[in-house]
């Protein structure tokens, strides 16, 4: 270490100490919890963002000193020796800090959650500079209307804003304080909503730019997106089976990561899916995660503040905590009411709805002994046409009591519904190569007059130079048929999103 650097970092813990700009209640409550070395094996698998030496409060000096910290995604660590203590960020607010004592001074912030307070200062302005453009990714800010403006409301709670420094759109979600208060789990599911926005990225989850919060709201800033629920998008057309088994197959991708990392949704329904309207296929994002650690003797009512009572898996009215298990059995509720849109009660009543068993078990009968569709009613002969023998399959397996006979998400990612869908696709697109183009009115005209042309041409083959003209001429007066290929012809190397570009654009030309 150079000289100068030295003295400069002397100066810095001698500014700390002598300036008492903090009280010693704010200093002694520390914020870093403990933790073993298995953990911090778990940590240490994650990209390390940032590390270095910082000056902070040392509670049993009871002064401030050089430590090691490191940033890992939503993870502050400090080392001392062998110890090592932690912050989850994602629960924290962040405040920039200016300590200064004639020409010295020092740059830093203070993360506070509400057990503590974490001190950092820096030895120099661009150390301290990128640190802080780091942390603030993680942490609470606050002032969110001084730095934006609301516009349209997309959702519940739901809404588009702008940054008034770039007028860049972003989309926000806001919390009233108050409904914390009322119900303080709920509080706990939106913070770790939070963390797991945080921790990991996913296609189908919304990406999270920032989070701010006052005294009254609680603000979660998104990357800019434009759509609307799942509910609503059923209510104005019924989708097809091809659409249908697009969004079951994407939200069992999103499921199978949540629980590769120890997550859970606990809240799938039709008003937590949105349909991203920004891309021509017809993507999803779940939103409104409910996770909550499940511990012994833990009250379950929170879950009946959070979730639509039709789509909780019977097995949480004996007891059973929510899961990864019982996501599937709400994912087979959503698949039903996408199969029976019908029977969709409307918004105002959609807490009191019942899934009618009878009808699922009697198209399902119809199906297996193939019986003509003319014995069922009017309503199930189109319904009928949406919902393949396949596809009531897996319907029933999600849909099973017990949960430990439900079917699971790795053979539900596997069943033949999905295989069905694509040989289906498939072959009507093999079909459509097939199908012989009949020539335009336009183009027989056309072809009449070059006809016509070609023997003129041959009669004129004295003057070459006008032959030439004439069959340039010829040449820019045909009309090309362009060759109609598919948006989906390659069917093998395509997932279920992008499926839905043929059938949305099918389904826009019916309408």
């Amino acid at each position: 270490m150079k000289a100068a650097d030295l003295q400069e970092q002397n100066q810095i813990g001698w500014l700390l100490n002598l300036v008492a700009k903090f009280s010693p209640k704010e200093l002694e409550s520390q914020n870093l919890k403990q933790i073993g070395e298995e953990y911090m094996k778990k940590i240490q698998q994650n990209p390390q963002l940032q590390s270095g030496s910082v000056f902070s409060y040392d509670a049993q000096k009871h002064e401030f000193s050089e430590k090691l910290f490191y940033i890992y995604p939503n993870i502050l660590i400090c080392q001392l020796d062998k110890i090592y203590t932690h912050l989850i960020l994602s629960n924290c607010t962040i405040q920039k800090e200016l300590i200064q004592y004639k020409e010295a001074k020092t740059y830093g912030f203070i993360i506070s959650n509400n057990i503590g307070n974490t001190f950092l200062f820096f030895s120099q302005f661009i150390q301290y500079r990128n640190w802080y453009k780091l942390m603030k990714q993680y942490c609470k800010l606050n002032d969110f209307f001084g730095k934006y403006k609301l516009t349209d409301r997309m959702l519940p709670g739901v809404y588009q804003c702008y940054k008034k420094s770039n007028n860049v759109q972003f989309t926000v979600q806001i919390y009233k304080m108050e409904d914390f208060d009322l119900c303080p789990e709920i509080e706990e599911i939106v913070h770790n909503e939070i963390q797991l926005l945080r921790s990991v990225k996913h296609q189908n989850l919304l990406q999270l730019r920032r989070v701010y919060e006052d005294e009254s709201y609680l603000f979660i800033l998104f990357e800019h997106f434009k759509g609307e629920s799942l509910y609503n998008m059923i209510q104005k057309n019924p989708l097809n089976e091809v659409q249908i088994a697009s969004i079951i197959y994407q939200i069992l991708q999103t499921l199978k990561f949540l629980d590769k990392h120890q997550f859970y949704h606990g809240n799938l329904n039709p008003l937590n899916i949105i349909i991203n309207q920004n891309n021509q296929l017809l993507q999803i994002f779940l939103i409104n995660l409910s996770f909550k650690q499940y511990k012994i003797n833990d009250k379950l009512d929170w879950i009946l503040n959070r979730q639509i009572e039709g789509f909780i898996a019977p097995e949480f009215f004996i007891g059973f905590p929510p899961n990864i298990t019982s996501d599937l059995y709400s994912l087979g509720v959503l698949q039903y009411f996408m199969a029976f849109p019908k029977q969709l009660p409307s918004e105002k009543y959609f807490e009191s709805f019942e899934i009618d068993s009878n009808k699922i078990k009697k198209l399902l009968e119809i199906k297996i002994s193939q019986e003509k569709v003319v014995q069922i009613s009017s309503l199930e002969q189109q319904i009928e046409k949406n919902v393949s023998l396949s596809g009531l399959d897996l319907l029933v397996k999600l849909l099973e009591q017990n949960p430990r006979q439900r079917i699971q998400i790795s053979d539900s990612m596997k069943h033949h519904w999905f295989v069905n869908i694509k040989s289906k696709i498939k072959q009507q697109n093999d079909v459509k190569k097939k199908k012989v183009i009949l020539p335009s009115l336009k183009t027989i005209i056309e072809l009449r007059s070059q006809s016509e042309l070609d023997l003129k041409i041959q009669s004129q083959q004295s003057n070459i130079r006008r032959q030439s003209r004439l069959a340039t001429n010829l040449g820019e007066d045909f009309d090309l048929v362009p060759d109609e290929g598919h948006p989906l012809q390659q069917i093998a190397e395509l997932d279920f999103c992008q499926l839905l570009r043929g059938s949305t654009q099918s389904r826009k030309i019916q309408l």
